[in-house]
């Protein structure tokens, strides 16, 4: 079974970040990953998935912060999502393929269901590989210089150099936060498999998720 996780990064200093969600009662770890950026590990709700959609229309609109949401599913595909003013501004899926849902029609006959768009499972136009990867959009949430060519190479999974990072997508998230000039672990991990001590300059706000109510859930 793969990796899975759910993060957030926030153009801001740890301290905004913990009282914004300190106002919200979200409980996550919240990180300093680079200069004036901040990684958040929020707590996860049911299936060990954390809400990140709400957590970043609050943080992005009611809080004023430029957001990058990241997901990682099974280790197959990283997903990242820019949200300004409260809403989703620009995607960036990592392998276009594992989006799609198939099923098997009246006739018998297998198909996906992609971006609201019906495919034959074997159609050669059947959108695969990444989608949304423009550098530019992603390089404002670096720090310093960010060589964009070797980003938009890294965001079209081009260039990684370790075996492991061509294998699985963790990696490659790992390469474009390194590409970014930021920290990577705080960004690379779930919190449920974290603790406050991994990393330096890190605070815990709210209650610890073994101390939270039946059912609570992110925001």
């Amino acid at each position: 079974m793969g990796t899975s996780y759910e993060g957030v990064l926030v153009v801001a200093g740890v301290e905004p970040v913990r009282a914004a969600l300190a106002r919200a009662e979200v409980t996550a770890i919240v990180a300093p990953v680079g200069v004036e950026r901040t990684a958040i590990l929020p707590c996860e709700g049911a299936h060990n998935v954390a809400e990140v959609d709400d957590l970043a229309r609050y943080l992005s609109g009611t809080c004023g912060f430029s957001v990058l949401v990241h997901t990682l599913y099974d280790s197959d595909l990283l997903s990242l999502y820019v949200y300004r003013g409260g809403d989703c501004v620009h995607e960036y899926q990592s392998e276009m393929a594992y989006l799609g849902t198939s099923f098997e029609d009246e006739d018998g006959e297998m198909k996906v269901e992609l971006g609201g768009v019906l495919y034959a499972s074997d159609d050669e136009s059947l959108p695969t590989g990444p989608c949304g990867a423009d550098p530019e959009v992603f390089s404002a949430f670096g720090t310093g210089h960010v060589d964009h060519g070797q980003l938009g190479a890294l965001l079209r999974c081009e260039g990684l150099d370790d075996e492991g990072a061509c294998m699985y997508a963790q990696g490659l998230h790992w390469a474009v936060s390194e590409a970014l000039n930021l920290q990577p672990a705080a960004l690379t991990e779930a919190y449920r498999h974290a603790d406050v001590s991994d990393y330096p300059g890190a605070v815990l706000v709210g209650p610890p998720r073994n101390e939270l109510p039946a059912g609570a859930a992110l925001l």
